[in-house]
């Protein structure tokens, strides 16, 4: 029975299609940037980069290629998430080790993704066909997502169809090798004229997609249409919310689905929810916030209770740019920076408050006619602005599109709170207890553990500070906890000793009951983490986005706030992994600072004993470029002879015999004794070479005589060449080559 013999394949034709495969790859990682978390693009990216490396380096031999690219996963996944998404603490083994297996997931799905396709990819496409079905494929998704978003994607085309043309006509060169050896070897004699022609049309190419440009979409995707076609497109209808983080919305075409968002019912904490990815505002803001809403103070034990049993002390505030500051009445004495924030609404819900950066000071709606006027009530303990509609004119909406902010951000000096004993914050009034309220059958065990947690610290902000750093260290972020774990009817213990894994509401919530069992006054706040800021190449690609803080559903986020006497005032607090609190202190008060991305914080030398902790995520991707280009110098000298005698076979168009690769073995012998003292003359055979380096040195005689026979029945008879003989001839290179070493040094 005959049998088809795959082809073999070229090891230049293997190197180009990871070249080509990298740069299809990358085009897809770039039009998820503006969707996926920053740490999410670096790590798709560096494993991209890694797997293709091992790939082009480490192809002929598997197992050391799969533990290497396994090894290089390990490495990304630690360096990107100890960077961005956990603070690693303690000696590596066991501590780090386990810190990274808890905060792996979802992200090691992504890695392990890139990974899979990359490798399975690169083992399918072997023939035009699929490399051609493949290439369409591609290239009809980018060309729907230009044409119906408002996506740019015109660089990203010109990128693909580069790439495509490149393979297709290394597949062409690649069939003319195997088909026609001899034709290859006029071909390569004259590479210049065939290659100039090649990056004429390539580059052409490449420079009419990347200069075409930039246009909004002129046709309306069937989706939209669709959804429109019975007239205005309806807003989600909000139902009742089992959490700060989560929102139900209901459409009549699909069955109920618990979704992230801003919630308006907070009395029974805890259940799952989905992500929601929809905008909801965009903030223009030279300072990064958190945009808060709503605080609560009652705790039921399931949750919060609702505003209309906590009740409000407020007074109408019609807003303007003449109007009255808004007076903060708990806020502290320490020095605020006015920062102005313009706040573009996009969506249609309806809010029961204003958001801003910490305390609102005042407000201007900037979307409505003079006559129109908006009301509102300002809460000024809880420091809340709620919005209570327009009067006037109709509208057609009942919440502003469009409004700025002027907030007052506290400069918070840490370095001297953290001084402050007890007595001194709290001695000079009688401490609220609205906010120390406990639940009477609140359980023993968390006060117990509050205490514990804190044991090390001296004054009430060190306390929080510890407690602050267990919550982060010691439970596992999930929008979907596992509640088949639940058995205390208490909500913190449940999350504390039980569930052990929650998301912002399980850690606020904890944080602001811990710290009351210790009376330190705490309230629960929620609103919005900052969202993300795109970057300038972003502002490129769509010059039509807003280049303020966009914030969607999935930046709905609680927190907790603590009172630290008349001087300071409310703090907020952050309990939550992966979050990053902002807090000006005096030593940050540079707009620079707060304009930047977070910068994780350092932990101290009493919470951690890694040096890794004391190093900036800069140094540690230094460290990490370095460590991957010395593994790939370490690969290629290790492998120094497969590649030399890889370029020769390219440079031949055909495969070595095994003749010739032991002359080429015994040549380069010769070539690296030379560095060692041991010359050949230009008017010298071989034999008479290596006959008086053996009188020179007696004790070399067993391995050059050897060597040199090879060598002759290499050139002489090489049909009678064995892989046996090729085998001996390198074990024999390597001990004369040591041996000449050892003899260097002994002088």
């Amino acid at each position: 029975m005959n049998r088809s013999v795959k082809p073999i394949e070229p090891t230049w034709y293997r190197l180009f299609v990871i070249l080509w495969m990298m740069i299809i790859a990358l085009q897809w990682v770039d039009y998820t940037e503006p969707i996926w978390f920053q740490e999410t693009t670096a790590l798709v990216t560096a494993t991209l980069i890694a797997v293709a490396l091992c790939e082009a380096l480490l192809h002929s031999r598997p197992r050391l290629n799969w533990t290497i690219k396994g090894l290089a996963v390990v490495v990304i996944l630690r360096v990107i998430l100890g960077t961005y998404i956990y603070y690693p603490n303690g000696p590596i083994i066991p501590d780090q080790i386990v810190q990274l297996v808890v905060h792996a997931s979802p992200y090691i799905w992504f890695s392990l993704a890139a990974w899979g396709l990359f490798d399975l990819l690169i083992r399918l496409l072997t023939d035009r066909a699929r490399v051609v079905m493949f290439l369409s494929c591609n290239l009809l998704a980018f060309t729907i997502l230009d044409s119906f978003t408002s996506y740019y994607l015109w660089g990203n085309v010109a990128w693909l169809v580069f790439a495509g043309l490149g393979w297709l006509v290394c597949l062409h060169f690649r069939k003319f090798q195997l088909k026609y050896p001899q034709g290859w070897v006029k071909l390569r004699k004259e590479p210049l004229k065939i290659t100039l022609n090649i990056v004429i049309i390539f580059a052409s190419v490449l420079l009419i997609g990347i200069s075409m440009p930039s246009v909004s979409p002129t046709l309306t995707d069937p989706y939209s249409a669709w959804k429109k076609r019975g007239g205005a497109e309806q807003a989600p209808i909000p139902g009742a919310v089992p959490s700060s983080e989560t929102s139900v919305i209901t459409t009549p075409a699909s069955p109920e689905e618990v979704l992230s968002g801003y919630s308006r019912d907070d009395t029974r904490l805890g259940d799952g929810f989905d992500f929601s990815y929809s905008p909801v505002m965009s903030i223009a803001s030279d300072v990064r916030s958190y945009w808060r809403g709503e605080t609560r103070r009652i705790y039921t034990g399931t949750g919060w209770a609702d505003l209309s049993k906590e009740g409000r002390d407020t007074h109408f505030y019609a807003g303007g740019s003449d109007s009255e500051p808004l007076v903060n009445r708990e806020a502290g004495k320490v020095k605020t920076r006015k920062v102005e924030q313009i706040v573009t609404m996009q969506t249609e819900r309806t809010y029961p408050v204003l958001f801003g950066g910490y305390s609102i000071s005042r407000v201007e709606v900037l979307d409505v006619e003079e006559e129109v006027r908006p009301r509102m009530n300002w809460a000024s303990k809880e420091a809340e602005l709620h919005w209570n509609g327009f009067r006037g004119a109709e509208l057609g909406y009942n919440y502003p599109k469009r409004y700025k902010v002027v907030a007052e951000i506290p400069i918070i000096p840490v370095d001297e709170l953290r001084q402050a004993s007890y007595d001194t914050l709290y001695s000079s009034q009688s401490l609220d207890s609205k906010y120390l309220q406990i639940p009477s059958d609140f359980p023993q065990r968390v006060r117990d553990l509050a205490q514990e947690v804190t044991a090390e610290g001296s004054t009430p902000y060190e306390k929080m500070e510890l407690l602050q750093a267990y919550l982060r260290q010691n439970f596992e972020y999930t929008n979907k906890p596992d509640l088949s774990r639940k058995q205390s009817d208490d909500f913190v213990e449940s999350f504390l000793f039980e569930i052990q894994q929650g998301y912002c509401d399980y850690y606020s919530t904890s944080m602001v009951m811990m710290a009351r069992s210790m009376q330190i006054p705490a309230r629960w706040v929620k609103g919005y983490a900052p969202g993300s800021m795109p970057s300038a190449e972003t502002l490129q690609r769509f010059p039509e986005m807003d280049s303020g803080y966009r914030v969607s559903n999935s930046d709905a986020h609680s927190w907790a706030e603590l009172y630290f006497g008349e001087e300071y005032g409310w703090i907020p607090f952050e309990a939550t992994p992966g979050f990053d609190p902002t807090l000006l202190t005096p030593e940050e008060e540079s707009m620079e600072t707060w304009a930047e991305d977070p910068v994780e914080e350092s932990e101290s030398s009493e919470e951690s004993s890694s040096i890794l902790n004391e190093v900036d995520p800069g140094t540690l991707r230094w460290v990490f470029g370095l460590s991957v280009a010395a593994l790939v110098l370490s690969v290629i000298y290790l492998f120094r002879t497969e590649l030399s005698l890889a370029l020769l076979r390219i440079r031949l168009g055909r495969s070595l015999t095994w003749g010739e690769k032991v002359s080429f073995e015994v040549l380069g012998t010769v070539r690296r004794l030379r560095r060692h003292g041991l010359y050949r003359e230009e008017h010298e055979t071989m034999r008479e070479s290596f006959d008086r380096w053996g009188l020179k040195q007696p004790e070399w005689a067993h391995l050059l005589q050897p060597l040199l026979l090879s060598f002759e029945k290499a050139n002489y008879s090489p049909k009678a060449v064995s892989p046996e003989d090729w085998k001996e001839v390198k074990e024999l290179s390597r001990e004369l080559c040591k041996a000449v070493r050892a003899k260097r040094k002994q002088r």
